[in-house]
């Protein structure tokens, strides 16, 4: 699948946007991982753990598409803030409420990259002593060292927005993916600032 749809560049909040992934595109993969998850749970009731807040929408997209009863939590951490790249320090705001132990648990993430936030989810699961921990990720960077068993699509490793992915907590609502163009729209915030 070709990374891109289009070079066109759009321009939202002063951003400079490539799509990665329309919206098509996306519906139509998240039905494919929900009945993969269908057939791989078929014989459990999984607890379904969203990682907040850029796994929201993808979370609530996935679990429509998954044909078996499962619960739902969040986990919500901050490995970003307001930068673009990662940082090595991970901020737990909420934990999941649910009692994971002896369960079959989804964990859903929005992109795996650096791999920090997943291996730090992962050390924290054991506590929780889950049956099975399977990992779904809408987008994983090309190259990234980190093991997981859905992927979406992968990516050239580009800052990604949109589809509940932000910068600075902006671009979640667009329906699409895209790649952020950094240099215009810094140019960008430069001119109007």
């Amino acid at each position: 699948m070709p990374d891109s749809v289009s070079n066109e560049i759009k321009i939202v909040h002063g951003r400079h946007l490539k799509l990665f992934k329309d919206s098509d595109t996306i519906a139509s993969r998240i039905k494919e991982m929900g009945n993969s998850l269908t057939d791989a749970h078929r014989e459990n009731h999984p607890i379904v753990i969203g990682i907040l807040n850029g796994a929201f929408i993808f979370t609530a997209d996935l679990i429509r598409e998954i044909k078996v009863p499962c619960k739902v939590d969040f986990w919500r951490l901050s490995s970003y803030g307001t930068q673009t790249t990662s940082k090595q320090s991970i901020q737990e705001i909420m934990s999941p409420i649910l009692d994971l132990r002896d369960q079959h648990v989804i964990l859903v993430e929005d992109i795996i990259d650096s791999g920090t936030t997943l291996t730090y989810v992962r050390q924290k699961l054991q506590g929780f002593a889950p049956k099975s921990v399977t990992v779904v990720s809408l987008v994983k960077v090309n190259g990234s060292p980190v093991e997981v068993d859905y992927v979406g699509f992968i990516s050239n490793g580009e800052f990604i927005v949109g589809y509940g992915l932000d910068i600075a907590e902006g671009l979640r609502e667009l329906p699409e993916l895209y790649y952020l163009d950094s240099s215009a729209s810094i140019a960008c915030d430069l001119k109007e600032g």
